[in-house]
């Protein structure tokens, strides 16, 4: 059978993709209000074949022999991680750690673990050494490598007392390298809450509750559940754990004994809100959360969270902002934007991500895998934008706010491999952008306004409504919610002038064209992640990407 895989729309890469293809029925496909269904049924073996024709220039992988960080990086990366992890997400007992670390009764592979978030933060790039070796290396090798040490610890679970395994895997759930990296990410976070569960802690039940040891495993406990709606989000799956089954307490304000953690958790739970305009049931009249959306301030009163460092309160800003844009429910690009709170606070909040991420601040940020995802929502924006506004001026700011993003993904690849999929993408449309004299061809509005009045005023009326030019037969099938690349594949005709205007073959879309008509098949799922066959994604000199 066919591996199959659905994008939610709650992943940016569902914003580049096409939705339909020429052998599917006109009629709107099931599910397509929530995301998108794609397929690499044919391409399966060639994506395997170019990745291990790849691997002696890709990091995806890993040498046969046991990779271990040196031991005279742990101490500062163990460091790192209490000053940049810890705080927001205290999965460990630091003093606990400290004594067992001195001892050297710790378990190795969470030692490892924790080196390998580290890794990530900026601080830590002259300590990726591994042992045996005298060479510093890029955080993307050096993170791959110990990975898949402390992967193959994990595969004889008997090993580890209970309490560690949860933490070795929940630590491993904030990393993903190649192709496969976020199934084994959210694999990885299913073990850990199923461990959780089989103890308990879910209900409450621990042998000690209210003691030190029962605070240690509530820490422990809902920092899962926060990275089960993180994971969630970032990788489009549901939720492993639902709330109708939880019955321990929330924590009480100061109750942790962390200030950032607890605003975290008031974030998590807008989030969790945030989704729930996403699953299955709801109709596509749901535009997201429009009233009464919490501020930042609230987030931080509620933790008494105005003491931390900056960075800290500039990296939980960060998510807050993620969370802004995702409260609204974005529709295909082929529908014209709805007016509405959420939409405005949508295009605000991508903005101001992009002018944090694009300033000093982004080496001072948390390592935590929200900051290649914040970004990627805010390069969709900014695609959304370009390819709906009817403005010069107004495509000219998308085009701007595009650089500037596609400049800051690219800095993240240097970590993160959860960039390399948008970071392609959005290099391709930005290079067509560049040569561009002309923005307004790339407007799926182009037609509109080249279009009768009566069309004008009635598109105008009724801002749900595809922003295209059609007549008779067409409307009846805009009526029945089929878009504008439906129209353009009934009639036989996929090519980008027919969705966008008349002036944007060989100009926007010709590489993202050859990407998606090439490589995916929309009869079935793909794993997105696959695009590791690219020549941008699979041979990237890491050496030579920009700081």
């Amino acid at each position: 059978m066919a591996k199959r895989r659905f994008v939610s729309d709650l992943k940016p890469e569902a914003t580049f993709v096409p939705r339909h293809h020429p052998s599917r029925q006109v009629s709107a496909p099931q599910n397509e209000d929530i995301g998108v269904w794609v397929d690499k049924r044919e391409w399966d073996a060639l994506v395997r074949q170019k990745i291990d024709s790849a691997a002696g220039t890709s990091i995806d992988k890993a040498p046969c022999t046991e990779d271990k960080p040196s031991p005279a990086v742990i101490e500062p990366l163990i460091a790192i991680y209490f000053s940049r992890i810890h705080p927001i997400l205290p999965l460990l007992d630091e003093a606990e750690f400290r004594r067992e670390f001195t001892n050297n009764t710790v378990a190795e592979p969470l030692v490892h673990a924790m080196c390998l978030v580290a890794a990530k933060d900026a601080a830590a790039e002259p300590h990726m050494q591994l042992s045996g070796s005298v060479s510093v290396l890029i955080s993307r090798e050096f993170c791959s490598r110990l990975h898949a040490t402390i992967m193959a610890a994990t595969r004889v679970p008997i090993k580890y007392e209970k309490i560690a395994l949860i933490r070795i895997l929940a630590l491993l759930s904030l990393h993903d390298e190649g192709p496969d990296g976020a199934e084994e990410a959210s694999l990885c976070l299913t073990q850990a809450l199923h461990h959780v569960q089989t103890l308990g802690w879910h209900l409450g039940q621990h042998n000690g509750i209210g003691s030190e040891d029962g605070l240690t495993t509530k820490r422990i406990f809902w920092c899962l559940w926060s990275l089960d709606r993180v994971s969630g989000c970032i990788r489009g799956r549901p939720i492993m754990m639902s709330d109708v089954d939880i019955a321990i307490e929330p924590f009480e304000p100061g109750e942790s004994g962390f200030c950032a953690f607890e605003v975290w958790l008031y974030l998590c739970r807008l989030l969790n809100q945030i989704i729930g305009y996403y699953r299955p049931g709801n109709p596509s009249t749901v535009t997201g959360w429009e009233e009464g959306f919490p501020s930042f301030e609230a987030a931080v009163d509620h933790g008494h969270g105005w003491n931390l460092p900056r960075h800290t309160l500039a990296t939980l800003h960060l998510f807050y902002l993620l969370l802004a844009v995702l409260s609204h429910r974005s529709r295909s690009i082929k529908y014209a934007p709805r007016a509405s709170s959420s939409y405005v606070r949508q295009s605000l909040c991508a903005i101001e991500i992009n002018r944090m991420m694009g300033s000093y601040l982004l080496t001072e940020l948390h390592p935590l895998p929200i900051l290649p995802y914040a970004i990627s929502l805010a390069l969709s924006v900014s695609y959304q934008h370009l390819r709906q506004s009817r403005l010069h001026h107004q495509q000219e700011d998308a085009r701007s706010d595009f650089r500037d993003g596609c400049q800051i993904i690219q800095k993240l690849r240097r970590a993160w491999s959860s960039a390399d999929t948008i970071a392609a993408l959005s290099k391709t449309v930005l290079e067509r952008l560049e040569k561009a004299t002309d923005l307004s061809s790339f407007s799926i509005g182009r037609e509109l306004r080249m279009s009768s009045p009566t069309i004008c005023t009635a598109s105008m009326d009724k801002p749900d409504t595809l922003i295209d030019q059609r007549t008779g037969a067409e409307l009846q099938e805009a009526q029945s919610g089929v878009g504008i690349h439906d129209s353009a594949i009934a009639t036989g005709n996929s090519s980008s002038s027919t969705v966008m205007g008349p002036d944007t073959s060989g100009a926007l879309f010709d590489g993202m064209d050859d990407i998606f008509e090439t490589y995916l098949d929309l009869n079935n799922p793909l794993n997105l992640d696959d695009f590791s066959f690219m020549d941008d994604v699979g041979s990237i000199d890491w050496t030579r990407l920009p700081h």
